[in-house]
């Protein structure tokens, strides 16, 4: 296991160049929110922004894109149909990378766009909240194996509830293919209770830690898992030194809409040409670093996610001036 420090965080930032234009510096693109939960499309959108992409596109519902022209006036936004009809490559100049699944419900729309976003972006990905569903299901996970032996990179950013359900999901996957191949678990609906018991004992009998390092070696991902401690695995090793924890968080970041903002850092440092590793280790501490840092101002009890994106730019700053005083 290795710990994530401030050092570590702040050899990951990315720092403009001299010769950057918005492009140089990184497209992302974030598929997110819903009609149901529009405020976790402007969160994760005006995270990145902060964040130091270059140039920002959300494909977002009518009231979501209605309220970021208010507030992020420099995000282009497009309706989220719009995604799968176009381009999202990048080349070694042009880095870009697209987030998917903050507020999203789960309807069968939503998670074939997921797998639309999954299959059509050359570049990497990040999966978080409803969207995540859509990775135990057949399109989902197909799509996540030819990512994985093409080299792009695959990032999610689970709860422990989440993570649970995205056991179970691949769990009742197996369930069902043996049911299918051999029928030694009688029926669909005898294969979904073995998956949803065979997930749940995994679950109660395994740490936080083992938990993302099974998902990610299991999808084929980097796995953050977010929790009062994080755990970022990315199944390259086979022993918990591939683990990396974050033992530097405050309850105040346990408030709604906090998540979206964490998808949001990490999403633009990978598009702006951070490895999935590295931007997962830079972007929680900058992320657990702000609600430290709002926390210490305004009380625990009293942050929002809201103060939680006002002081990333204050976390970043606090990094940078570590590195510039100690060096590398």
């Amino acid at each position: 296991m290795k710990s994530i420090t401030s050092k570590k965080a702040a050899r990951a930032l990315p720092f403009p160049r001299l010769d950057d234009n918005k492009y140089t510096r990184g497209v992302c693109e974030l598929v997110v929110g819903s009609e149901a939960f529009v405020g976790a499309a402007i969160l994760a959108v005006s995270a990145a922004n902060r964040m130091g992409a270059g140039y920002v596109r959300a494909y977002v519902c009518e009231e979501a894109a209605r309220i970021l022209h208010a507030v992020q006036p420099s995000v282009v936004t497009l309706p989220a149909s719009d995604y799968a009809s176009g381009s999202h490559g990048q080349d070694e100049r042009h880095p870009l990378a697209a987030v998917v699944g903050c507020g999203m419900r789960g309807t069968q729309e939503e998670l074939r766009l997921v797998v639309d976003v999954l299959e059509s972006t050359d570049a990497p990905v990040l999966v978080d909240g409803g969207g995540l569903a859509a990775l135990g299901t057949p399109a989902g996970l197909a799509a996540l194996k030819r990512r994985f032996v093409e080299g792009l990179p695959t990032v999610v950013t689970p709860h422990g509830g989440e993570a649970l359900r995205m056991l179970q999901a691949l769990h009742e996957q197996i369930a069902l293919e043996e049911t299918a191949s051999r029928g030694v678990l009688g029926s669909a609906h005898d294969a979904k209770e073995f998956a949803a018991r065979g997930a749940r004992a995994f679950a109660g009998n395994s740490t936080p830690q083992e938990m993302a390092l099974a998902l990610s070696r299991a999808f084929g991902v980097v796995c953050v898992l977010k929790g009062p401690d994080t755990f970022i695995a990315s199944g390259d090793e086979e022993s918990d030194r591939d683990i990396s924890a974050l033992y530097q968080g405050t309850p105040a970041l346990a408030k709604a809409g906090t998540g979206d903002i964490l998808a949001g850092v990490i999403g633009a440092l990978l598009a702006q040409g951070v490895s999935a590793y590295d931007a997962c280790v830079a972007g929680t501490f900058v992320h657990a670093r702000a609600g430290v840092l709002a926390s210490v101002d305004l009380g625990e009890a009293c942050v929002t996610a809201e103060d939680v994106l006002s002081y990333l730019a204050p976390a970043v700053s606090v990094l940078v001036r570590k590195l510039q005083k100690e060096g590398n």
